[in-house]
């Protein structure tokens, strides 16, 4: 495992592990003090960087804004530091975690942990994954996370019922607008799969098993397949007829029934479509949830759209639902996580 000591002297950098990219420190500590943040002092070859860019903008294309802002974070650097971003080695994948975990002031373990997902990504485009599941940047990572270990983002967090009151009053109508009936569609199942965004950008439409009382089916490439291997499952059950105009099953029903036409221009695998048919992007869900927060009276400024999960979590365990039942259907892998970020007293205003 990594050190969190940090009394670690350098001159103890005799202890390595060997690597195919050369021989890398066992300590963070050791880690941070080999690499020297200034700008000249990691120089590579410079070679071309057209196929480099070209999984860039593909990927860009299809990210929110926060994860472009990664992305040229990483171009700079490299650019800075003469080094070949169309080849990511492990001591660049190193030395860039190194580099930003001494920046000030400091960042938190999530936002570098979030650049290390950005770096898989560039790596799986190009099949290296070797580095990708190599143990010593997982080492580095926990490393990082016992030095800065995430903090709640959220103490307290809004109350549900206003969103699903809100989200009532939408009926659904034989002839009801397309775009009306995908967001509330959206956001009902955001909330009752307590899914990420980008589960429901990569929640496959073939592998849907479609019945009266639920919807199930894969989230390709997940991010528990991406970590563990796992297959991760988003399903959603069916609501009683007194909470008919919220129930998430009814009203995917209805919207994959008003998609039939639309799938039939581009054959997409992904169960939500825009109106032409092109499945839609992460930033798109991100702004339905954000507008229907916003109408409900929630103050979006504060809460964004991942805030769904603990509200609903925060929601389920209020009213005894078994905390096994909440962690699974959240696919969480440790209590520990559903403890401190997403079970929340909820914020109850009286009128």
């Amino acid at each position: 495992m990594v050190s969190d000591d940090s009394s670690t002297s350098s001159s103890s950098s005799t202890s390595h592990v060997s690597s195919s990219s050369g021989y890398i420190p066992r300590s963070i500590n050791q880690t941070i003090s080999r690499v020297n943040t200034n700008s000249n002092s990691t120089t590579l070859e410079t070679r071309d960087y057209s196929t480099f860019q070209s999984h860039v903008k593909s990927i860009i294309g299809t990210q929110n804004s926060g994860t472009s802002e990664l992305y040229t974070r990483f171009i700079n650097f490299c650019t800075l530091n003469s080094l070949d971003t169309s080849n990511i080695t492990l001591v660049v994948f190193m030395d860039y975690l190194t580099h930003l975990f001494k920046i000030k002031p400091q960042l938190a373990f999530s936002t570098i942990n979030n650049h290390r997902s950005m770096l898989n990504q560039l790596l799986l485009l190009t099949n290296q994954t070797d580095i990708v599941n190599d143990p010593f940047i997982t080492r580095i990572m926990t490393g990082i996370h016992k030095l800065r270990p995430s903090s709640a983002k959220y103490k307290e967090i809004w109350d549900t019922n206003k969103v699903l009151k809100y989200l009532s009053t939408i009926k659904v109508l034989p002839k009801f607008i397309y775009t009306a009936l995908l967001n509330k569609t959206l956001v009902l199942c955001k909330m009752f799969g307590l899914a990420r965004s980008s589960d429901l950008v990569k929640w496959s439409f073939k592998g849907l098993n479609i019945t009266t009382d639920s919807i199930r089916g894969p989230v390709i490439n997940a991010k528990e397949q991406r970590k563990d291997g796992v297959l991760s499952i988003l399903e959603l059950t069916s609501l009683d007829d007194t909470y008919s105009q919220v129930c998430p099953v009814r009203h995917l029903t209805t919207y994959l029934k008003s998609t039939k036409e639309r799938r039939k221009k581009h054959q997409s695998d992904s169960v939500f479509i825009n109106n032409y048919g092109t499945p839609l992007h992460v930033n798109q869900i991100n702004e339905v949830v954000l507008s229907t927060l916003s109408k409900s009276g929630i103050d979006t400024t504060k809460f964004k759209s991942h805030s769904t999960h603990s509200a609903m979590a925060s929601l389920l365990l209020s009213n005894n639902v078994p905390f096994h039942v909440v962690k699974k259907m959240g696919r969480w892998k440790s209590n520990d996580t559903v403890d401190t970020s997403y079970d929340k007293r909820i914020i109850v205003k009286l009128s």
